[in-house]
């Protein structure tokens, strides 16, 4: 692990590897008490397996257990909207 990603926390990682668009994750998801780690709520949650690079200079390969709403927020950059 160079400097660089020493400094990084684990959610800041995540969104510059979904920013980067070299991700891909599994077709399923699975239900883990250890939740999203991007939101890391506390709660358990239904995430998928994702994995990818920060950039084309980036070879190393990093993988998250991360939540459908926080994939789908970081790449089209929508804000969650909750309407009672």
């Amino acid at each position: 692990m160079t400097n660089s990603q020493q400094d990084v926390s684990t959610p800041e990682l995540i969104e510059q590897v979904i920013g980067s668009g070299l991700f891909s994750f599994d077709d399923e998801p699975y239900f883990t008490w250890q939740g999203c780690e991007h939101c890391a709520d506390g709660l358990g949650a239904t995430v998928y397996h994702l994995q990818g690079c920060r950039s084309l200079e980036d070879r190393e390969v990093h993988e998250f257990q991360v939540c459908g709403d926080c994939i789908i927020c970081l790449y089209y950059g929508m804000r969650r909207t909750y309407h009672a």
